[in-house]
């Protein structure tokens, strides 16, 4: 009982931590629908939202443009180039991030709203499935994973709103808090990404845990030892919840399919730019350590960008192994009867879970998986070794 409770306690933290992450994203002119209840069960569905909608793309457009007019040629008059190199791949960043985003809230709306509706009626879908009742969003892995992300989120907001504070004239108030809007903006689509994935994940979960104790029980029931053969009735039954099953399992691989290809280009870039922007700020903060007074908040942006790629890694991962776990259950063991439908319907059912795999690889260039996560972690130990050996040679540390 104990145990229910605490599930029920972090899928709920999920959920809020959800709904605030959403608000969040609308305030920053990154989505533009709304969600509300709908229907006797207050289920919840996407829908336009044309006042949303103009905030946005207004927004996004005022602060690109007042970004392009003040901060591009101050960038390009930096005497240092490391620094010259940081900003512009910043600013490259979040503009393309920028555009991708109004191509998406103006050419991709339908898309967009299609892909959330499809997601919230899947989640229904797969809870009216099981006959435990299910609350929020998730399970214990989801919930530190989301928490560290706000954590993330949080320091995100607390380092932009500090250079907000160190300006002097209004102007510049005024163009700091149009950059701050615009990276914060293009930051949030790795995060739409994590979240996005991490919702696959969840999905694959739940069907997972059906799958691993009622549908079994249910199975096995079907032939126990002793008892007299199954009817046609429950064949007929266990039939139907293998179907179901397999529908549930081919909407969670389309809808998550339709999610990574609407949004791999923008994710790509935004996580090629972090891997860079990390390697470059970790260079300034070693070599360079007399231009940054301040050790620990760099140091934090460090390890924050490096966060970012790690659990937008992570929950892919979660994703793609979730969808891989199904074929371990040994289902195939139970015959349940010598009727011949049965024993075609189940293994076609079993087929069908062979073929029926997620996978995450951006514009087919690599598979995003735990190895990545190896390899990133590797070449940073690498690349900081090699910074402080340098930096010992030249006598800068």
């Amino acid at each position: 009982m104990f145990g229910f409770l605490r599930e029920v306690r972090t899928s709920r933290l999920s959920a809020y931590i959800l709904r605030f992450s959403y608000h969040y994203a609308r305030a920053l002119g990154v989505i533009c629908f709304g969600i509300s209840m709908k229907g006797p069960n207050d289920a919840l569905v996407g829908r336009k939202n044309f006042r949303l909608k103009w905030y946005s793309l207004i927004l996004r457009i005022f602060c690109s443009a007042i970004v392009c007019c003040f901060c591009a040629p101050y960038v390009v008059v930096l005497e240092d180039p490391y620094e010259r190199v940081l900003k512009c791949m910043r600013l490259v960043a979040c503009l393309v991030c920028a555009t991708c985003i109004l191509v998406l809230q103006v050419f991709h709306e339908h898309e967009v709203l299609h892909m959330i509706n499809s997601f919230l009626r899947l989640f229904r879908r797969v809870r009216q499935m099981s006959a435990r009742t299910k609350l929020g969003f998730g399970g214990k892995r989801e919930f530190v994973l989301l928490l560290f992300k706000v954590i993330c989120l949080g320091y995100e907001l607390l380092c932009n709103c500090h250079y907000l504070l160190c300006t002097s004239s209004l102007l510049d108030s005024l163009t700091i808090l149009c950059e701050i809007i615009v990276e914060l903006g293009s930051l949030m689509i790795i995060h739409i990404g994590f979240v996005g994935y991490l919702s696959v994940a969840a999905l694959y979960s739940e069907v997972n845990s059906y799958v691993r104790v009622e549908l079994r029980r249910q199975l096995r029931s079907l032939e126990r030892p002793g008892a007299a053969p199954a009817s046609r009735r429950q064949l007929r039954i266990a039939s139907g919840r293998l179907g179901e099953c397999v529908a549930v399992y081919d909407e969670i691989e389309r809808v998550g399919r339709s999610f990574h290809v609407l949004l791999e280009l923008p994710v790509l870039i935004i996580l090629m730019a972090k891997i860079f922007a990390t390697t470059v700020l970790a260079y300034e903060v070693i070599i360079r350590s007399e231009r940054h007074p301040s050790q620990a908040g760099m140091w934090g942006l460090v390890l924050k960008s490096f966060a970012d790629v790690i659990l937008l890694t992570l929950a892919a991962h979660e994703a793609v192994s979730s969808s891989r776990v199904i074929r371990r259950l040994s289902l195939e063991n139970f015959s349940g009867s010598d009727h011949k439908e049965w024993h075609v319907k189940l293994e076609m059912f079993l087929s069908r879970l062979n073929v029926n795999e997620f996978r995450v690889r951006p514009l087919g260039l690599f598979e995003v998986s735990n190895e990545i996560i190896l390899v990133f972690l590797s070449s940073m130990i690498t690349y900081f070794t090699y910074v402080m050996q340098y930096g010992i040679q030249t006598n800068r540390l």
